[in-house]
């Protein structure tokens, strides 16, 4: 699941505020708790670097790569 991208359903807040991401595994699609060191907002694509205990996951602001 690291190095998974996904959307954030319900808006990360930074810290140890919980949010909502959404991810494609498995051909179909999983949300999972969230947190991060910066806040990020709805609709924003994530990178997941951490997973923890009960369907946590530590996600980071998806940065694309320039065209």
């Amino acid at each position: 699941m690291i190095g998974t991208t996904g959307v954030v359903t319900i808006a990360v807040g930074g810290g140890d505020s919980l949010g909502e991401v959404e991810l494609s595994l498995a051909g179909g699609t999983e949300r999972f708790l969230a947190v991060a060191a910066v806040p990020i907002v709805v609709d924003a694509t994530v990178l997941v670097v951490e997973v923890r205990p009960g369907r946590i996951v530590v996600v980071e602001p998806w940065v694309p790569m320039p065209a």
